[in-house]
């Protein structure tokens, strides 16, 4: 909280494992009022300190000397950056110690009234939204584990933070970096807000609720669960369905369709296996990143407007090899 009086409130969002190439995406998202930006070691020291609680102020003498470029930091923040699980001791072992920051363009005023509390909220409320929104849409079009450890408002006169929520964080890394093909992807298919159809609306949430749990083997049956919300119809034959219609998106011929069912009938396999307390055989990471980059094809495909898995059946059935 701060104290009561009129502020200017700036909002961000603390976003981990990508780096400067998430620049990119700028032209795309100011359109919709948001933008990020990198903060350096020094400007973290400067105008953003409080993300590790330690206050603005402007006197701490600056004697821990990091990365390539010399930055100073004071003795408080380095020792709260050392600390900090999330993204401390790999911030300090940078060769350009900086935090990437998701912005929206347009502040806000606390006029100390007596409605501040819901100008706040709805202000945050609307704010974190678009983030989760834009990482989800990320997250659908490549692997990377891009996380929000925290969004937050801050006074542009005081810098104390007076509102923030704490995400869920496992400390994974995978870092997401963006090319320019992909960017240019993205600046077709990025929206302001994220909508799921019926058919595709429970294997998004799952597919969402991945990136938030430790263990890799419950990773991949969540994934797993989604290809089944999508793709599944009764109690028979259930990796035969899922694998043919899912080879059948993936697939540009019956070479690739062979593959493809192939493959997916194994990973299935190895879900059983998991589910049912035996170890998996062969390289799990290997197989959930794959399995990873087949839902994130089958959600992508299957998320047209209106479309309802009778009419999917109905479309890949046309689509026989």
């Amino acid at each position: 909280m701060i104290n009561r009086g009129k502020y200017n409130i700036e909002s961000y969002a603390h976003i981990l494992n990508t780096d400067r190439s998430i620049l990119k995406l700028n032209p795309i998202i100011e359109k919709f009022g948001y933008s990020f930006m990198c903060v350096t070691a020094s400007e973290f020291e400067k105008e953003f300190s409080e993300i590790l609680n330690i206050p603005k102020n402007t006197e701490r003498k600056l004697t821990i000397i990091i990365g390539r470029e010399q930055h100073g930091i004071s003795h408080e923040l380095h020792h709260a950056l050392i600390h900090n699980p999330v993204f401390g001791l790999r911030f300090m072992h940078m060769e350009y110690p900086e935090i990437i920051l998701l912005k929206k363009n347009e502040n806000f005023e606390l006029t100390g009234g007596f409605y501040d509390s819901s100008i706040e909220m709805n202000a945050f409320t609307s704010f974190h939204s678009f983030v989760s929104d834009l990482l989800l849409q990320l997250r659908l079009l490549k692997a990377g584990e891009i996380f929000c450890s925290q969004s937050f408002q801050i006074t542009s006169e005081t810098r104390q933070i007076s509102f923030r929520r704490f995400e869920v964080s496992i400390g994974s890394f995978g870092d997401y970096i963006l090319n320019d093909v992909e960017v240019d992807v993205l600046s077709k298919t990025l929206k302001h807000n994220f909508e799921s159809n019926s058919l595709t609306e429970l294997a998004v949430k799952n597919f969402n609720i991945v990136y938030n749990l430790p263990d890799g083997r419950i990773r991949f049956i969540t994934l797993m669960t989604c290809l089944e919300s999508l793709f599944n119809q009764g109690k028979e034959q259930i990796a035969h369905t899922i694998a043919r219609h899912l080879a059948i998106i993936l697939s540009k011929n019956k070479d690739e369709f062979i593959e493809n069912y192939t493959r997916t009938k194994k990973l299935y396999n190895a879900r059983n296996a998991i589910v049912h307390g035996s170890e998996h055989k062969g390289n799990l990471v290997e197989d959930y990143l794959d399995l990873a980059e087949k839902v994130r094809k089958a959600i992508n495909y299957c998320n047209k407007s209106e479309l309802s898995k009778e009419g999917l059946f109905a479309e890949l059935n046309t689509r026989g090899f």
